[in-house]
């Protein structure tokens, strides 16, 4: 029993430990630490939010659920029913996919995106946001991104332990590698956008849309990940299948570059914030030796 426990705690160990590896790099990029136990509870929270998020996913774009008696036990999600073209026209079985049924998934992709992302901000607000500690519009931006790999490891630990029987350890640490440099952080980082655009909305109030569309950029991120995610593994199947020679577009590899080009893009947006906030922040604590430029946040 001892043994078994220890075992679990492991795998929860690995689940947690790349999106903490994140953590403790993105906090690096704050001059003024915040208080260990709002981080702490921003963490909680974004863990939270992924329950929350698997919720209304379900509550809304579910597929009708039927047992094996063909009785329907579930009608499905909300948009699904009152928009059955649009959202049924997503399959995702692997014949499907590999004749282009990715094409009627877009705003499924778009949905879910938009649901992860605006869950994150929500925990953000209900813990953070009203803090006295919640001071510079860095501030947004960790707590932000705190959130995002809070939700990030509850979701490893969902897919460790959900493919335990299959993957075994060395499996299990091979798919928390992958989503160390993956899913992990693209949640930190599409938070990271989100929190930039939140710190615009809060310490510069005449920015009022600045927020609505700092979620739907992080959202449209999130959704092209998920398409380039799912594209490569299509075409993997489609080279296992067929066995032929194929055009490099076509190929894993070309997917997986994308999906790199499109990480190195947030990565290096979100570094760039982050040092405006500070030189926003800079001119803030030093207005007497502060060079007068305008605002930061153009």
């Amino acid at each position: 029993m001892v043994a078994l426990v220890g075992m679990y705690l492991g795998y929860l160990a690995l689940a947690f430990l790349p999106p903490l590896l994140w953590l403790f790099f993105f906090l690096h990029e704050d001059r003024h630490p915040e208080p260990k136990h709002l981080l702490l509870a921003t963490f909680v929270a974004g863990i939270v939010s992924a329950f929350v998020a698997f919720v209304a996913e379900f509550a809304l774009f579910s597929e009708p659920l039927v047992d094996f008696a063909g009785k329907v036990m579930f009608g499905g999600g909300i948009l699904y029913r009152l928009f059955p073209a649009t959202f049924g026209s997503c399959d995702f079985s692997s014949a499907a996919i590999l004749a282009g049924g990715l094409a009627g998934c877009a705003i499924l992709f778009l949905g879910i995106a938009f649901v992860e992302e605006y869950v994150k901000y929500f925990a953000v607000k209900l813990v953070a946001l009203s803090r006295v500690e919640f001071d510079e519009p860095v501030d947004a931006m960790i707590y932000m991104v705190t959130a995002g790999l809070g939700f990030a490891a509850i979701e490893n630990a969902f897919f460790i332990f959900s493919g335990l029987p299959d993957l075994g350890a060395n499996g299990s640490v091979y798919l928390a590698a992958n989503r160390f440099m993956g899913a992990n952080l693209l949640h930190g980082l599409a938070s990271g956008l989100v929190g930039y655009a939140l710190a615009r909305h809060v310490f510069s109030p005449w920015r009022r849309h600045a927020l609505a569309s700092g979620i739907a950029f992080a959202t449209v991120l999130h959704a092209l990940f998920n398409y380039l995610i799912i594209k490569k593994s299509v075409e993997a199947i489609r080279i296992e299948l067929y066995a032929a020679a194929t055009p490099f577009y076509q190929t894993p590899l070309f997917w997986l570059l994308l999906v790199g080009a499109l990480l190195v893009f947030m990565g290096i947006a979100v570094l760039a914030e982050f040092e405006r906030l500070r030189r926003r922040n800079d001119r803030r604590m030093n207005p007497v030796t502060a060079q007068p430029s305008g605002s930061d946040y153009r």
